[in-house]
């Protein structure tokens, strides 16, 4: 599917926010890699008693960058964290958002 076919099909608003889900809850090839890393490092682990080097999924992910994993910033104000997602999702300077 081309851009210009996405985009007849759905509006920008919904491409920006699927945008967003994936920097949060990443799909796709990736996210299927680490999903099986997670369970070759499980059972890895589990084979050796005690492991001599516990294992993780990105010793089993054989093909691209390795990704750090970011746990994000938690803030205990529910309308600032609003405030920051949205901004992280459209930093442009100068645009201002209603919590």
């Amino acid at each position: 599917m081309t851009v210009s076919e996405l985009l007849a099909r759905i509006s920008s608003a919904e491409l920006t926010e699927w945008m967003a889900f994936n920097v949060i809850d990443p799909f796709g090839n990736w996210r299927t890699d680490f999903q099986t890393g997670i369970l070759a490092a499980v059972t890895a682990n589990h084979s050796f008693a005690p492991p001599t080097k516990p294992r993780v999924p990105e010793d089993y992910i054989l093909f691209g960058e390795k990704q750090k994993r970011d746990d994000g910033i938690l803030l205990a104000d529910p309308v600032e964290q609003a405030r920051l997602i949205k901004q992280r999702i459209d930093p442009r300077p100068g645009t201002s958002y209603r919590a």
